[in-house]
């Protein structure tokens, strides 16, 4: 059973609905997270599935299939959000469809991982500790240049110091001489992927916090991410809020 009061530090889930909950409720609640966990995956592939071939009907259903998971869990936000594109479904240019979906999903997956990461960390607990003032450094390893341009985008003039390197090997190289305050890392790159590079920077004794990131949100993919050393994920496509949210975790700008 989930401990309820780091459940109601999600922003997402309905805090007034949860604190109401008695035991019995809330190994019922506990239950139908694990539900979504375990379900979210296929739906969101259905949805995209549906959306690709522009089957309005197929999409609809998969899309209330979500939106039901989403009551399961009190996540009443992200579920009415869903209410009001489902009853506008008829009325909608393909285009916003695809804007909806695409922020809609990637909502859906933070929680998930963000539940996930709840679960794991009650029976592994990681220090996250913030890092002091002045702790502002990052090291972003993607082999897309695309996403670390992103990243930079996104990051310039908010404080920090960034540093962005394209592999595995070249970031091991990069840390012999240098102490980043925190980690980005992809998880799909060739050679060396982010969960093999994030093993071998712990095993380095560096406790720096690492964030991964993600477009896939299965129990396996993110279990995997945390057992490497992972403290937190951005899901992609990567948003400047969720971005900087993330990072203020662990270390502030100056």
């Amino acid at each position: 059973m989930l401990d309820k009061e780091r459940l109601l530090e999600i922003s997402e889930l309905d805090g007034a609905r949860i604190e109401q909950m008695d035991e019995s409720q809330l190994n019922d609640f506990t239950t139908a997270i694990n539900a979504f966990i375990d379900g979210f995956p296929a739906q969101g592939e259905n949805v995209k599935n549906a959306l690709k071939l522009k089957d309005l009907d197929v999409l609809a259903k998969s899309l209330l299939a979500v939106h039901d998971m989403l009551r399961q869990i009190c996540a009443d936000s992200l579920a009415d959000l869903c209410s009001t594109q489902l009853n506008a479904m008829d009325d909608v240019q393909h285009v916003d469809l695809q804007a909806f979906v695409t922020d809609f999903l990637k909502a859906a997956s933070t929680l998930s991982i963000d539940l996930q990461m709840l679960e794991y960390q009650e029976s592994s607990p990681i220090d996250a500790t913030p890092a002091p003032a002045g702790k502002n450094t990052i090291l972003a390893v993607d082999d897309q240049h695309f996403f670390l341009n992103t990243i930079k985008v996104m990051l310039q003039d908010s404080g920090y110091k960034l540093t962005c390197i394209n592999s595995g090997a070249s970031a091991l190289n990069y840390l012999q001489i240098n102490q980043p305050d925190l980690f980005i890392f992809d998880i799909e790159m060739p050679e060396m992927d982010g969960y093999e590079l994030a093993r071998r920077v712990r095993a380095s004794g560096r406790s720096a916090p690492i964030i991964f990131l993600t477009g896939n949100s299965t129990k396996e993919y993110v279990i995997k991410a945390m057992q490497a050393g992972a403290d937190d994920f951005v899901v992609k496509p990567v948003g400047k809020d969720q971005l900087l949210k993330r990072i203020g975790k662990y270390i502030k700008p100056e």
